[in-house]
């Protein structure tokens, strides 16, 4: 269910008919600021406007907007009740009273507030609006099958209400129905295409449907609903958080290229984020491009993970650099993945293998040496220097290629 945002209000909205002067100019330069943001120097023109005007609701119904956006609750609801005295039969008053009451958990009253509207008399807008905000009443007092039941009656009037699919959705969570909700905010998104709101939990919820499947077509099924969710609100609004949640749904989808394509993007939206990274390092190993996953993996690492996180990074990285024979930093990894069990295996097996390592470590490094050589001669256009070199190079390839057949039993039992 979305929060409530307060939307900017101009006299015309509130029909206010104010006499001419400092009664006027007051009640103007409030809403001015108001519809700037400026809460507090709007308040002090709305607490002019109701010393000049005490019987008129519509002062005490901005003056309460303001403390409720300053989060003064009690001053709040005391301006808000004022202004449903004077106005009882006024949405706006209502409506906005109830909403500091339920700022403050006070959903049982605002309930009996929004309840006591005569609901045939309000507008389209405001019938909406008033549903959405005792559904959301409701699902706070454990009743979430009522709620839906409310929703239900509203939609059937309003089908095409993004903001009512979106609440019936939230209320379906609520009741414990995620194919429901799923259903809703899939369709909230695609009547309002800008409610990344419902985007984003349509994708997370069909996420977490493929999960708990438990029947490979069911979840993929899902996942495919996920992905191209994900995939649409990803491509309109390429933010960090949504291109990390198309990444998501992309492996659920086991679409790896296509994950790793949004958890790059993620990762460019914010380098230091260590959960792009994590994803992208994952993803890249499934992909066998080990280098690259190791070093997004040891960025990860240095960009400050919780201790949850860290874990699954340390585990991933002990995998690769096992697999690739760099035992000695495997095995820190895996007790730092706190699996001190495996990093005592690999240790034992370095112990066996250190001289073959040794030299594999020594040929890799003179290889790379060798490369370098090679290109500053060939750009001094010295073939035979080149050709010299590259004969000592394939020689050291060749006993590499010996070493690492010799060690290949080790690899296939580490590269696990």
């Amino acid at each position: 269910m979305r929060r409530f945002r307060f939307v900017a209000v101009s006299a015309v909205i509130l029909a206010a008919t104010l006499a001419a002067g400092p009664a006027a100019a007051d009640w103007n330069a409030g809403l001015q600021l108001y519809n700037e943001g400026r809460f507090a120097d709007a308040m002090e023109h709305f607490q002019a406007t109701v010393k000049s005007n005490p019987k008129w609701p519509g002062g005490y119904l901005m003056l309460g907007r303001c403390q409720l956006a300053l989060k003064q609750h009690d001053e709040a609801i005391a301006s808000l009740r004022r202004s449903v005295e004077l106005g009882p039969s006024d949405p706006a008053n209502v409506a906005t009273l109830s909403r500091a009451l339920m700022a403050v958990d006070r959903h049982a009253e605002a309930r009996e507030l929004l309840e006591g509207l005569d609901f045939e008399k309000l507008s389209p807008e405001w019938k909406a609006e008033v549903a959405r905000m005792l559904a959301r009443c409701l699902v706070v007092e454990d009743r979430a099958a009522d709620a839906v039941t409310l929703l239900e009656g509203h939609l059937a009037n309003d089908p095409e209400n993004a903001a009512l699919h979106q609440a019936i959705a939230g209320a379906y969570q609520a009741a414990g129905d995620r194919a429901a909700a799923l259903d809703h905010f899939e369709q909230a998104f695609a009547i309002n295409p800008g409610d990344h709101f419902s985007a984003r939990a349509a994708a997370a919820t069909a996420l977490s449907l493929a999960a708990a499947a438990g029947d490979d077509a069911i979840a993929a099924s899902y996942n495919s609903r996920a992905l191209e969710i994900a995939t649409r609100l990803a491509t309109a609004a390429p933010e960090y958080e949504n291109a990390l949640l198309a990444g998501e749904a992309a492996l659920g989808a086991r679409q790896l290229e296509a994950a790793a394509d949004w958890f790059a993007a993620a990762v460019k939206s914010r380098p230091q984020e260590p959960l792009a990274r994590f994803y992208l390092g994952r993803t890249l190993a499934a992909l066998n491009h080990d280098d690259q996953a190791i070093t997004n993996l040891r960025a990860a690492l240095g960009a400050a993970p919780d201790d949850e996180l860290a874990v699954r990074i340390h585990g991933q990285l002990a995998r690769l650099l096992a697999c690739g024979l760099e035992l000695g930093e495997a095995a820190r990894h895996y007790r730092a993945a706190g699996d001190s069990g495996r990093a005592a295996e690999i240790d034992a097996l370095a112990g066996s293998f250190n001289e073959a390592l040794g030299r594999l470590a020594s040929l890799r490094r003179d290889v790379a040496a060798l490369a370098g050589m090679e290109a500053e001669l060939e750009a001094l256009g010295d073939a035979n220097g080149v050709a010299a070199l590259a004969g000592r190079r394939e020689t050291m390839g060749r006993e590499i290629a010996a070493i690492e057949g010799n060690l290949s039993a080790v690899r296939s039992a580490l590269c696990r």
